[in-house]
């Protein structure tokens, strides 16, 4: 929860919205009333009870309250429940993934690292109203938590700083989806290896195409190959136009490029989705964004 909480103490009877997952492990989401807030928590009256020691979204973006609460009392009144919500201390919301595979909630957001809080506003909003629940045609619940939880790092000054951190130093370790064989042996390792630096690029530019660039240093770093086995990778994609020099000598991906690499997977339609949906499995994927491209671009013969 932000600092806006303290300020709030007036909205004792406001909508808000809240997601968690049961235990059976179903994602929901519910539309309850604030009865009264405090510095400590709120407490809401609700249609559902909700078990104790549940870890529950609250979505209210018009009053700065959206982000991370844990239910500590659960009573019936009348025909419906009230849920008493503690607030999750700062740090703990700022370091909640330190357990957790990582996410790049830039790219869940499709938007650059460097992208000003207008920005992630206005884009979470669009996404959050195609992925929520109410939508019969796209919803998807859990994506839709994903989103929440995002929203509630990236939208907190303290907690955007605490997670770009750590953004930053997952973007400087290796991949380890390039440790597989069908990156490193003969014909088909070589033709992977092209597909793995497209599906870098195409990451790259597509979360951030202020800077869409990458440098071979960078390459290296992130598929653990030396750069003397990239650069027979390199000067092929170079001599197809799929990829060329942009800004500081980076290479960036170019529209042949990005078309070669979609005309690669259509007749997988599970590694296709993955490539034109990346986030769609963020939560349970047992490695980095990228890598799941990367991975989804490995050739089965």
């Amino acid at each position: 929860m932000s600092d806006k909480r303290g300020k709030q103490r007036q909205l004792f009877d406001c909508a808000l919205e809240i997601s968690w997952h049961d235990a059976q492990s179903n994602s929901r989401t519910l539309a309850v009333r604030a009865i009264d807030l405090s510095n400590s928590g709120i407490r809401v009256e609700s249609a559902e009870a909700i078990d104790l020691q549940t870890e529950v979204y609250v979505r209210a973006e018009r009053y700065g309250l959206t982000g991370s609460t844990s239910v500590r009392h659960c009573g019936r009144r009348g025909g419906k429940y009230v849920l008493g919500l503690e607030f999750s201390p700062d740090s703990r919301a700022a370091n909640s993934d330190d357990d957790e595979v990582f996410v790049d909630y830039y790219e869940l957001l499709q938007i650059s690292p460097n992208a000003e809080p207008d920005t992630i506003h206005r884009v979470f909003r669009i996404m959050a109203a195609r992925c929520h629940p109410d939508n019969k045609e796209t919803g998807n619940n859990d994506k839709f938590l994903l989103l929440t939880k995002a929203y509630s790092v990236l939208s907190d000054p303290a907690k955007r700083a605490s997670y770009d951190e750590r953004h930053r130093d997952r973007r400087a370790q290796p991949l380890p989806v390039f440790g597989l064989k069908e990156f490193a042996e003969g014909l088909e390792g070589e033709v992977n290896r092209r597909l793995g630096i497209l599906s870098l690029l195409y990451s790259r530019r597509r979360s951030n195409p202020e800077i869409p660039g990458m440098s071979v240093l960078e390459l290296e770093t992130v598929m653990s190959f030396p750069r003397e086995h990239l650069e027979f990778a390199i000067w092929f994609l170079r001599e197809k136009e799929y990829i060329r020099t942009g800004d500081h000598s980076d290479y960036v991906i170019s529209a042949a490029g990005l078309e070669y690499l979609e005309s690669e997977v259509p007749s997988n339609a599970v590694l296709s989705k993955l490539l034109h949906a990346p986030q769609a499995a963020a939560g349970r994927s047992p490695m980095p964004e990228d890598a799941t491209h990367a991975l989804a671009l490995v050739r089965t013969r």
